[in-house]
């Protein structure tokens, strides 16, 4: 199966990371890559979307937004600079998890295997 997946960050560079760890992983696929959460709120609710990579710390959001935005059905991983423990009530939950800027392609394949159980990837 191959998640279709989106990103949403406001720094041009994590977008591009992000962008070449979904393109090295064969079971994903990149659907949207974005700076501001509206523009994937609609790929969310037709299900469009598998997993969203989303930055916490958007410019011109809350974290009552965040908190919000995350109610939604699908799976989240959060990105971020702050530590695990400042962002520990949004993303320990189920179909969540938590990546630290910047985040290693092995961070990063660990997670979505935790994320999304039975999933495994090949680090290359």
């Amino acid at each position: 199966m191959q998640y279709r997946c989106a990103i949403i960050d406001d720094e041009p560079l994590a977008l591009d990371i992000l962008e070449s760890y979904i393109q090295r992983t064969s079971y994903l696929k990149l659907v949207k890559k974005a700076s501001e959460l509206d523009t994937i709120d609609n790929l969310i609710t037709e299900r469009k979307v598998d997993v969203v990579f989303l930055d916490v710390n958007l410019r011109g959001n809350t974290r009552d937004i965040i908190a919000q935005f995350l109610k939604k059905d699908c799976v989240f991983i959060l990105v971020t600079a702050y530590s695990s423990r400042e962002v520990a009530s949004l993303c320990w939950k189920e179909k969540r998890g938590y990546l630290g800027k910047p985040a290693s392609y092995k961070k990063f394949v660990h997670e979505m295997e935790r994320v999304i159980p039975g999933i495994k990837i090949a680090v290359t």
